[in-house]
């Protein structure tokens, strides 16, 4: 890294740490806008320090224990990158988001050595904090890497907790909302996931939970087996590829257990959309969920028209565009966030 990109990294630090002078805040400005890499680097830098915990008062900063815990936190997570599809950037393909890349690691590293060489505390403690919490607000999706190399997907309105001592031997995570995990195997350890009353456990597998306050709880199976139950049994049902069950919200039993039908259910995660012979209201119900987005027909006969296409990480406009020609009708964007379509329909 040269003393340049130092330099830089050096002001980002004093910037956290509300120490810039006027004359580095207008360097620091002016190098953000400089490119959209160096902006993409300092939102994710300042969204790391705004998600750790402060200390107390009367905290004193352990530089070497400091750099040492941030050091295997940077290590574990090298490869990790947040997708944060803010509003207005909603309609971006997950595919097409920024990667945080290892030479923006190294680049927080030497802004964290910087901070504890002044004494300021950055990350905190396994002593001192009990849990990890990640979560993601409306239109809002990310992924993380766990410390174990297992990697987690969070739909929007989502919150995972984790202890902060989370390692193989002890890989629990504690979930609202809904989520697609792709775990790690780990010499055959257990990874448990506790969701609004459920209880999923696997080895090394992939599958979505969809776990939102008073709804049903449901598993999908993409990999491996999974084993489901209320979170106070052990008397699970397992599941294999292809697979999913569900829990009631209000007695907590397992209802069903049948192969999925909804070919879209990870669409949220992988921008893969598939119709087969879909009718119109079905395609519509399922491009909002991916795009957060609302679309109305100005024409109820729209609804029994049928469509069938795939489609690989492609916007929503381009989608629609293919949908127009294809079932004849036309589509207007009304707002930020809202199309009409218009057509004759179907009978």
């Amino acid at each position: 890294m040269g003393q340049a990109q130092n330099d830089i990294w050096s002001l980002v630090a004093k910037y956290l740490s509300d120490d810039l002078s006027p004359g580095e805040e207008q360097k620091l400005k002016t190098w953000r806008k400089s490119h959209p890499d160096n902006e993409a680097s300092f939102e994710q830098i300042q969204r790391m320090w705004d998600e750790a915990p402060r200390p107390a008062d009367d905290y004193q900063p352990e530089v070497d224990k400091g750099w040492q815990r941030f050091k295997f936190r940077m290590e574990s997570e090298r490869d990790h990158y947040v997708k944060s599809s803010a509003k207005g950037n909603h309609l971006k393909p997950l595919a097409r988001q920024r990667k945080f890349s290892y030479s923006s690691w190294a680049a927080v590293a030497a802004s964290v050595a910087i901070l504890l060489s002044l004494g300021v505390w950055w990350w905190g403690s396994a002593e001192d904090t009990d849990m990890l919490t990640i979560s993601t607000g409306k239109d809002e999706s990310r992924m993380l890497w766990l410390p174990d190399s297992s990697q987690v997907w969070l739909n929007e309105n989502t919150e995972v907790r984790y202890a902060a001592n989370f390692d193989v031997n002890h890989r629990v995570i504690y979930m609202s909302g809904e989520a697609f995990f792709d775990v790690k195997e780990a010499e055959g350890r257990r990874f448990t996931i506790f969701s609004e009353g459920a209880k999923t456990e696997v080895i090394g597998t992939s599958f979505n939970v969809y776990a939102y306050p008073d709804e049903p709880v449901k598993v999908q199976v993409v990999s491996g087996k999974v084993a489901f139950s209320p979170a106070a049994e052990d008397n699970a049902i397992f599941l294999e590829p292809g697979y999913e069950a569900v829990m009631s919200a209000e007695s907590h039993t397992i209802e069903k257990k049948e192969p999925i039908e909804d070919l879209n259910f990870r669409a949220w995660q992988n921008q893969h959309i598939q119709f087969q012979n879909t009718s119109l209201k079905e395609v519509i119900r399922t491009l909002q969920e991916v795009y957060h987005t609302d679309i109305e027909l100005t024409n109820p006969d729209l609804a029994n028209c049928r469509y069938s296409a795939t489609f690989e990480g492609e916007n929503l406009e381009d989608i629609l565009y293919v949908l127009s020609i294809t079932v004849n009708l036309s589509f207007e964007k009304q707002g930020e966030q809202q199309y009409l379509l218009t057509g004759k329909g179907c009978q």
